[in-house]
């Protein structure tokens, strides 16, 4: 599973390799550059580079890009995606648009796509995606139709995508306790988690991941 720094990063790599070609390979500042965009990147993240240098070790030991040595000063990467998964240009710009922006439907992912060399209607991208849920395993599923929404998104399984799930509602109390004078007590309080809060603790989640494997990759050399 990627965590979403590295899934980040391998949708960078992917994106620039079919819209901007004269920029890939990339270079690991250009990376940090890549992954705080502004435009096309859902969230919009501010990782400094020792975040993307850790989860660039990490996604090398895992074996989903390669470093490049040579041919000029600074190393520069690839992505593997395509000898891992064994992708074609179209199946790669969809995965690469999921990997950035989390959750979309065919009709969001078409001009989006379409940056990308992949010129599709959405019922094109539909049954892409289809067969891309059909894989073993599956690379993407659809989500359930969320209140006021009209087409159903799609997400990839690669990891924890960019979106947190629906809030949670976390019980403090089992049952409400008797109050001894024959009132009624009062209900038991809920606890939400909120969105905002689950998508922090997540981030932070990552970064520990992305410091720990940069510390033993450090150790193993």
């Amino acid at each position: 599973m990627l965590e979403r720094t590295e899934q980040r990063i391998l949708g960078v790599l992917i994106e620039k390799e079919l819209s901007v070609p004269d920029s890939y390979p990339m270079s690991e500042n250009a990376l940090v550059d890549g992954c705080n965009q502004k435009s096309n990147r859902d969230p919009v993240l501010e990782l400094v580079p020792f975040q993307v240098a850790g989860a660039l070790m990490a996604l090398q030991e895992k074996e989903w890009l390669a470093r490049i040595d040579g041919g000029g000063r600074v190393p520069k990467y690839r992505h593997r995606v395509i000898d891992r998964l064994a992708l074609d240009r179209s199946e790669l710009a969809v995965l690469a648009e999921l990997l950035l922006r989390g959750p979309q439907a065919p009709g969001a992912l078409k001009p989006r796509v379409q940056r990308m060399g992949y010129h599709a209607t959405p019922e094109q991208i539909e049954a892409l995606l289809q067969k891309l849920a059909a894989r073993t395993p599956p690379l993407v599923t659809q989500q359930p139709l969320a209140p006021r929404e009209r087409d159903q998104r799609w997400r990839h399984l690669l990891g924890p995508g960019s979106d947190a799930a629906a809030p949670a509602a976390v019980p403090v109390a089992a049952a409400a306790p008797s109050s001894g004078d024959g009132t009624a007590a009062p209900a038991p309080r809920i606890a939400v988690v909120s969105e905002d809060l689950a998508e922090r603790v997540a981030a932070l989640e990552d970064e520990v991941r992305v410091l720990r494997a940069a510390v033993d990759a450090l150790k193993e050399r």
